[in-house]
């Protein structure tokens, strides 16, 4: 990908998961922190803030990017999150992983692709949608 269309991927991604893109030596780059609710017993609610690190840095093939991202889910969400993501009407590219580990108590799941940017953001907002 050429610098322009390069800047042109990372604004369209930054609108697609609502956050701006920064670029980081090579590859673009957004954290997002998002609030958790729980109540905790009857009068007593209690909130996290589980981040959110999605980048993706241009392959040699045009308009595909190497896009990584990395998910902290509560136990309960791991089953909705990974079901939208199968689900998805934009099916997985060949070259897709998947890894879940298990810190702190959640799941920290994390993915990569090699893929259209937008598809890999598109997929991945959309199976967070599911989550609030």
């Amino acid at each position: 990908m050429k610098t322009d269309s390069l800047s042109l991927a990372a604004e369209k991604i930054g609108e697609i998961l609502g956050a701006e893109m920064e670029l980081h030596e090579g590859f673009w780059q957004v954290i997002k922190k998002r609030t958790i609710k729980a109540h905790k017993s009857f009068d007593m609610c209690v909130s996290w803030s589980l981040e959110l690190s999605i980048s993706f840095k241009p392959s040699t093939h045009n308009q595909v990017a190497i896009n990584k991202a990395e998910v902290f889910l509560l136990p309960e969400e791991l089953a909705s999150f990974t079901g939208a993501l199968i689900q998805h009407p934009i099916h997985f590219p060949s070259s897709f992983s998947q890894r879940l580990s298990t810190e702190r108590g959640m799941h920290c799941i994390r993915l990569a692709s090699k893929e259209p940017p937008e598809d890999f953001a598109k997929r991945l907002t959309e199976a967070l949608c599911v989550l609030s």
